[in-house]
This record gives structure tokens, sequence and C-alpha cells, in this order.
């Protein structure tokens, strides 16, 4: 296995990246048949990462976040960002030396054992197949604050299915769509600040934890789901040109531009509507430019949110389809998810996903399906550090503190949840583990049988 040289950032501060010349796993030649083609660059690998972060994190998570926390939220952000970002580093050096479809499931599987590897994609397709259908949730809300006429769950629905559909023509559709809409999400949110922030009330920010620490933490919790998507751009290594280069690179742009434009978003929300306003609403940025008096604001902020969400989900729907794929390649799922279709596109994983995520958009609570998501989340982010604690000291890029400092987090805020939420997030957990331990015993009973 060749390793990835890199000039330590706790010394120079600049991240540079350069392969030796046998740099990264190789695949087995046997695999050739489900390998997926190198196709996405630089700049599609920053889009689908920002697509994937930016979305109904900040256009509707942020108000049941801010009804736990008060303007607190502010710091949840910022916790949950540094958590996020100990998770992408462990994820980029990974995928960097181990360059195959998956994410954590292929890690996981590779550096600690099978039994690792599902549990970490039994939860990532339990979160994310939530992810979608909650995102086409927060589409649904304003496009009813638009037209009141159109039900909000009937246009989740409808926006699922279209998801599902574009995904399944392909990868290169998909992608096109998504480095468009993204810049047209960014303008958007900078359209809150730059029509917000002059009507900003200080006072508004006070008083600034009213849930204390615990409230702190558990918004932190929720508030995860907003920055899910920071390793969107690991979970497609396989599709990456030139991964040990682009994967870290691009991770870290996303999820700092992210990062820079949440806080803004949200200091300039909490300043001007106030924790209480903002807490209640099912479309608070909108309600931000319709307090600021801005009509044009309001329009633009509710095209924004409509393209942001439907993007955001578009690319959930995406990589998680991707880890059902590797689940199917790797047997831990029905073979068949591993089918590709004449462009290369794992089309049957891309259905299945779909198919669930219009469940979740058809019957479940807000709250709780965000709630459920970030705790499935965390859990497939420990399991990310606890791989990279297994690399070899020539195989690592950043220093082990930092995959330290991501596993504490994600365990310590995946049980700052709530109590429900929690319990749900291990029953299902404890559901997939049954299942492998059936199909494992299914298995080996046929292969006696076989051989008698």
């Amino acid at each position: 296995m060749g390793y990835i040289a890199a000039v330590p950032i706790w010394k120079t501060g600049i991240l540079l990246f350069y392969s030796g010349p046998d740099a990264g796993f190789v695949p087995d030649p046997a695999e050739d048949k489900t390998s997926l083609r190198p196709q996405l660059g630089m700049f599609d690998a920053v889009a689908t990462g920002l697509a994937a972060i930016l979305g109904a994190g900040i256009f509707a998570v942020i108000a049941p976040a801010v009804g736990i926390a008060g303007p607190a939220v502010l710091l949840s952000l910022g916790v949950a960002a540094f958590v996020a970002l100990c998770n992408a580093l462990s994820s980029a050096q990974l995928a960097a030396v181990l360059p195959r479809t998956g994410g954590t499931y292929e890690f996981g599987r590779r550096m600690l054992g099978p039994w690792w590897g599902f549990g970490a994609g039994w939860m990532f397709l339990a979160a994310n197949t939530v992810g979608p259908g909650v995102i086409a949730l927060a589409f649904g809300g304003y496009l009813h604050a638009i037209v009141g006429a159109v039900p909000g769950r009937d246009a989740a629905v409808a926006a699922v299915f279209v998801m599902t559909t574009i995904n399944a023509l392909g990868i290169r559709r998909s992608v096109r769509v998504t480095d468009v809409v993204v810049i047209l999400s960014i303008l958007s949110l900078l359209v809150v600040v730059l029509i917000g922030l002059p009507h900003a009330s200080l006072p508004n920010l006070s008083p600034f934890a009213p849930g204390g620490a615990r409230g702190l933490l558990e918004a932190t919790g929720l508030l995860f789901f907003a920055y899910t998507g920071y390793s969107r751009i690991a979970t497609l290594v396989e599709e990456v040109r030139s991964p040990a280069r682009t994967v870290p690179r691009a991770t870290a742009i996303a999820l700092g531009t992210a990062t820079l434009i949440y806080l803004a978003v949200a200091f300039t929300a909490i300043s001007v509507l106030g924790a209480h306003a903002l807490s209640g609403s099912s479309s608070p940025l909108s309600q931000t430019m319709v307090a600021v008096g801005s009509g044009a604001g309001v329009a633009i902020v509710a095209a924004g949110a409509l393209l942001t969400t439907f993007n955001e989900g578009m690319s959930d729907l995406l990589g998680v389809s991707r880890v059902t794929f590797a689940m199917g390649r790797g047997t831990d799922l029905p073979e068949g998810l591993a089918a590709l279709g004449p462009s290369k596109n794992p089309w049957r994983s891309v259905v299945l996903v779909g198919v669930v995520a219009m469940l979740v958009a058809a019957f479940a609570p807000f709250e709780a399906a965000v709630a459920v998501s970030s705790f499935g989340t965390l859990l497939y982010y420990s399991v990310t550090n606890i791989s990279a604690l297994k690399l070899k000291k020539e195989q690592r890029m950043f220093p082990t503190l930092l995959s330290w400092a991501g596993l504490v987090g994600c365990v310590g805020l995946a049980f700052s949840l709530a109590p429900l939420e929690v319990t749900v997030g291990l029953a299902i957990l404890a559901v997939g583990l049954t299942y492998r331990t059936v199909r494992l015993r299914v298995s080996d009973s046929r292969n006696v049988r076989r051989s008698d």
C-alpha cells in the first residue's frame, strides 16, 4: 500500500498534499466490474460538498435549535463545526489511503473489521435515508409559505421523486445541476446578511443561553445535521479524479465556507427577529426578510430556500445511494443493489433510497427525524475517527489528537440529544446488527447444504 505525504498542518498552517508514486489503496482487479468511474474534478467536488452541507440546516433546523439554546446557538454552530472538522480530516486521510466508494462503511471494514463497517454503514443508511426526507420537508415548508394552496407534505414527496429521478439518470447530470444551484444558494444566503444585518438589534441576543450548558449541547447535536454533508466528497471518492489531492482540499474548502455562511446568517436572523420569534417559524429566513420590510429579500430567500433544500436533498440521496451500493457490493445488503446501469450508475440503490425518503417525507415528524438523523450520523463518524486512529504513521496526514477530539465530540453530542431520539437510534442499530446476524447464519446454512 502506498502512502500520502503532507506538510504537517500544525507546523506550517498551510495544507499541502501530494502523493507518492503508488499512493492510495489499489483495488483488487476482481472488483473492476463493480468499480465506479472517476468523473469529478475539484470544482465539482467542492460544489457537491457545499450542496450537501448548505440547505435544511440553516433554512429550517436553525429554528428548533434556537428554541433549545437561544442565541447561544451561535456557539453550538461553532462546536458542531469543530467536531465536523475533526471528522472531515479523519475522513479525508482515510479516503486518500482507501479510495473506494462507501465512506466509513469501507473504512470500518478494512481498518477495524466487517462488523464495524456494517454498523457504520447501517447507521449511515438510517441517518441519510431519513435525511433527504427531512430536507424535502423543509422544501415543502418553504413552498407552502409561498403558495398556501400547496400542502407541504405533498410538495416534499414530489421533491424526493424528482431528486431520485435525476440521480438515477447518472452522476454527471446530478453534479451539473449541483454546480449551478450551489452558487445560487450561496447568493441567496448572502442576501439575508446584506439586507438584514443593518437592522440587527443586539438586545435580541439576550438572554444569551437560557437553556444553559445542557441546552447548548443538545442544540449542537441537533445542528450537527446542518454539517452532515461535509464528507460527501469522501463518500464519492471512487468517482473523484486525483482523490489523494482533491478530497482533503475540497472537504476543507466546503466546510470552511459553509461555517462562515452559517454563522453570519444565524447571527443576522437572531439579532433581527429575536430567539422567541425565530424558534417558532417554519421559514425563519423568509420571516427575517419580512421583519426588515424587504419584499425583494423575501422573494430571493424563498427561491434560494427551495433551490438549496432541493439541491441538498439530491446530494444526500446521491451519497447514501453510494453507501447502499458499496454494502451490496460487500454482500452486507442484497447484491442486486450493486448492479450498475449502462453509465456505471447504481440506479437500483438510488431508487431504493428514494422510496424510503418518500415515506419519511410523507409521514415523519420534522424535529424528531432531524434528531434521529443526527444521532445516526454521529455514531457513523465515531467509527470514522476510530478507523483513522488505526492508520500507520506514514499514512497519517494529521495528528491523532484530532481523531480523538472527533471521537469524543461525536459520542458526547450523540448522547446529549433527547432520550427518546437516542433510544430510537439505538433500536435502529440493534435491528441492523440482528439483520446481519440472521443474514450470516442463513448464508452459512446454505454453504453447509451445498457442501453436503
